[in-house]
């Protein structure tokens, strides 16, 4: 009967220890800020609050996949800033954004 109740007691235990670990997980950022852009950006112009324009083509600029969508990402400074994206002269993208460190702020180009 002893035995038993040591066998009990130790299996407790065990439990009691195993149940109270602890776990822990950290998460890695990345530093900065970014700008994305998405959709039907080859052969746009953009513009990063009235600065001088920057030609977004294939031949210049690495693009790479994700969820299966072809984007394009640069380092941006944080705060707010004013996008400008032109197809031949027109503008089709006019917005002001705020990115904050360690954001990456999506813009879809139509």
């Amino acid at each position: 009967m002893k035995t038993l109740k040591y066998f009990c007691s130790a299996i407790l235990m065990i439990l009691i220890v195993g149940c109270g670990s602890s776990y822990k997980a950290s998460t890695q950022t990345a530093e900065g800020a970014f700008i994305q852009f998405s959709g039907n950006f080859w052969g746009t112009t953009v513009s990063v609050d009235n600065q001088t324009p920057v030609l977004i083509s294939e031949d210049k600029i690495d693009a790479f996949e994700i969820d299966n969508e072809e984007v394009v990402r640069f380092p941006i400074e944080t705060g707010t800033h004013s996008i400008k994206v032109s197809r031949d002269g027109t503008l089709i993208v006019n917005r002001k954004i705020y990115v904050s460190n360690s954001n990456v702020f999506e813009v879809k180009v139509p």
